[in-house]
């Protein structure tokens, strides 16, 4: 019983960082809408590939969340430690290369999904914030399955209600002062900056290093 409850709270936190991840996808989302046809459906191209992307960098991050869960319920807290730092760092590394076969094919891959011209002409403005995103990606899907696997479900709830709230203001900006798709995407990026710079701190303070059941 007490196993399962314990099961239910991670649950109830991952639930809240996951819906304050996917409203802030529907307010960008909503937000594209008012710049006009041609910005909605640049960030749908963008944000298909964005999404697939995240499917290939989340191999890694249930890789970590995995091992990390492993060591920790063995008492391993120096190997939980070691083995998430090898996590991230691949992650970052795949996302790089993510980086640079989207700016490579910044010609190619828009042209898959569309061939209006005025939609390539608003993809081109998102996607260097598009590609360069990947790398910041990379580290942030690791570190979420990493404290996913410590159990560190309250700090990764407030930690990302605090990322949308961030998200919200720069998107509730870029509307109000015309800054287009860019300001848009723009915001995806405060978004991810955000979560990096607090999951960055808390797994180099150590405080998810908690042995036992993870």
């Amino acid at each position: 019983l007490a196993l399962a409850r314990r099961v239910l709270s991670l649950g109830k936190w991952i639930f809240l960082r996951t819906t304050a991840l996917m409203g802030s996808f529907v307010l960008a989302g909503a937000v594209a809408t008012r710049f006009g046809e041609a910005s909605i459906g640049a960030h749908q191209v963008a944000f298909q590939l964005f999404i697939f992307l995240a499917l290939l960098l989340d191999s890694i991050a249930i890789a970590g969340q995995i091992i990390v869960g492993r060591e920790l319920g063995s008492g391993r807290r120096e190997e939980a430690y070691a083995a998430g730092a090898r996590m991230i760092w691949l992650s970052v590394a795949v996302g790089g290369v993510f980086a640079a076969l989207m700016l490579a094919l910044s010609g190619v891959l828009p042209r898959i999904f569309t061939g209006d011209s005025a939609v390539l002409d608003e993809t081109a403005l998102l996607w260097p914030l598009f590609a360069l995103m990947q790398p910041l990606n990379g580290a942030v899907f690791a570190l979420d399955g990493i404290l996913i696997g410590a159990s560190d479900g309250p700090f990764l709830a407030i930690s990302m209600a605090i990322a949308f709230v961030a998200c919200a203001a720069m998107l509730l900006a870029a509307l109000a002062d015309d800054w287009g798709i860019r300001g848009v995407w723009a915001a995806l990026v405060v978004l991810i900056l955000v979560r990096l710079s607090a999951m960055t701190a808390r797994f180099r303070r150590g405080r998810w290093l908690v042995t036992g059941w993870a």
